[in-house]
């Protein structure tokens, strides 16, 4: 919150309190109650769900006659799905600037040695402190080059006479259809893809260009029209049409960002006690509800663009702004656009986190994000392919034929085993426009949660027991 919402708030609360003293004891202790909650809202949790199922990736998997329908891309801990992948195998890693990364093949167990070593060695204290220094340069060395994203790349081979309900033969293209499918923009599901760090997906899952995105950022972090200078900010290489375009679209921006600050306070603070406070103590929440002009006038209030001194006069049904514009509500209508405007005039279009985003409503876009959102809904763009995903094929010594795969990069900040989803028939999609997402459901072992033998243990393996059996999907 503001600085000019928190002077405001200091002001009705004094109101407030001086309103409890002449006699009402028990609102008091209400008002104050909520005082402390206007900055942190508590939120009473449910107990923490199953987890999700973590897919796990088989390698060789027998190969058989399976119903397709139920079959993920990789097998998922805890089922008995039998995943339509034959192997995954990771077959080179690069920088983020495409620098070639040796693939580690060491021994995990090896590994672990050496890390319960090292552990050994310090408890013990048995180091120099030359040793020490040593060390921490090397660990400075591999920080700096940690700091390298690095992509891995995986082939996903696929069984061989997998079918589809109908008997079509299941093909490359098709799994290529799924994985757009589940990752495209209005997906909801379960095995949503389109969040993954893969090298474009960000750009299928929007559809927007990589180098438009970035085009339109620099666009508008280099600033709007200079009324001084009557002109826009040059910008090597950019139309300044290209620049009146984007910013055409500012008002129609700052309209979704003041209606972000309405529905939350309307949403945060719909109490009586926050309506006395800040408005009248003769106004109840339900009033202010039932008028879209009172709701915008409380977030006026509440956001500090209000008159410090009585903002809101009840009597009158009017309010006046910080720049001593009065409403007579009973005249006019407030609207967001009347807020816009004076959030834009107190901060005179300045989009620095010093400025309006200063303002922003928490949870909510920035302004230059939301000038970005609605100039892209404006265009028409079309991204059809996704450059980390490529089908193809491999020769497969076993039977001494090709099999089809999969190619696969992505982030090593990512598992490999949330890329994971069910097929559906394209044909099939094409009728329903619906996705096979069957219901993934967890069991416990109760023999193996039972192992552990105390009372207050079994207690919470039960608890969670009844939890699993109200998750049902992943």
């Amino acid at each position: 919150m503001t600085k000019k919402a928190k002077s405001s708030i200091f002001i009705v609360i004094i109101s407030a309190v001086l309103l409890a003293i002449i006699g009402c004891s028990s609102a008091s202790s209400q008002v104050e109650d909520k005082k402390k909650d206007t900055t942190v809202t508590v939120v009473k949790k449910d107990p923490d769900p199953t987890p999700s199922p973590t897919p796990t990736p088989l390698v060789d998997m027998e190969e058989g006659t399976y119903d397709i329908n139920e079959m993920p891309l990789f097998a998922i801990e805890g089922t008995d799905y039998t995943p339509f992948s034959l192997e995954l195998e990771k077959i080179s890693a690069v920088t983020e600037d495409g620098t070639p990364v040796e693939i580690n093949e060491d021994d995990p167990e090896e590994t672990e040695d050496v890390d319960t070593e090292a552990s050994d060695a310090d408890t013990e204290g048995e180091e120099s402190k030359e040793d020490d220094t040593d060390e921490e340069d090397e660990e400075s060395e591999e920080s700096d080059e940690e700091k390298q994203k690095i992509y891995n790349t995986y082939k996903v081979v696929l069984k061989s006479g997998l079918k589809f309900p109908d008997g079509s033969t299941v093909t490359a293209d098709d799994v290529m259809f799924n994985i757009k499918a589940h990752a495209a923009r209005d997906y909801k599901g379960d095995f949503e893809l389109g969040e993954l760090d893969i090298p474009g997906m960000r750009e299928y899952h929007t559809q927007i260009p990589e180098e438009t995105r970035e085009l339109v950022e620099t666009i508008i972090n280099a600033g709007g029209f200079d009324i001084e200078e009557g002109k826009y900010p040059e910008i090597e290489g950019v139309d300044p049409k290209l620049q009146d375009e984007i910013w055409a679209c500012y008002d129609e921006a700052g309209l979704i960002f003041a209606r972000n600050i309405i529905d939350h306070v309307n949403s945060n603070y719909a109490l009586n006690a926050y309506v006395n406070a800040f408005m009248s103590g003769y106004l109840t929440y339900a009033k202010v509800e039932a008028s879209d002009s009172l709701k915008t006038a409380f977030a006026y209030i509440v956001w500090g663009y209000g008159r410090k001194k009585n903002p809101y006069n009840y009597r009158k049904n009017t309010l006046t702004t910080i720049s001593d514009k009065v409403y007579e509500l009973n005249e006019v209508e407030l609207t967001e656009m009347d807020f816009w405007e004076e959030i834009k005039e107190y901060y005179k279009g300045d989009l620095s986190d010093e400025g309006i985003d200063n303002d922003v409503a928490p949870g909510t876009p920035t302004i230059e994000e939301l000038i970005a959102q609605v100039y892209f809904e404006k265009q028409d763009y079309s991204v059809e392919n996704i450059k980390g995903i490529l089908k193809g094929t491999t020769f497969d010594e076993k039977i001494g034929t090709d099999r089809e795969c999969i190619f696969i990069t992505i982030s090593d900040d990512e598992d490999i085993n949330d890329f994971n989803f069910f097929l559906t028939n394209p044909k099939e999609y094409e009728k329903t426009s619906t996705l096979n997402d069957p219901e993934v459901i967890i069991e416990i072992d109760d023999e193996e949660e039972g192992e552990e033998g105390e009372e207050g243990e079994e207690s919470d393996e039960d608890s969670e027991g009844e939890n699993t059996e109200g998750e049902g999907e992943s």
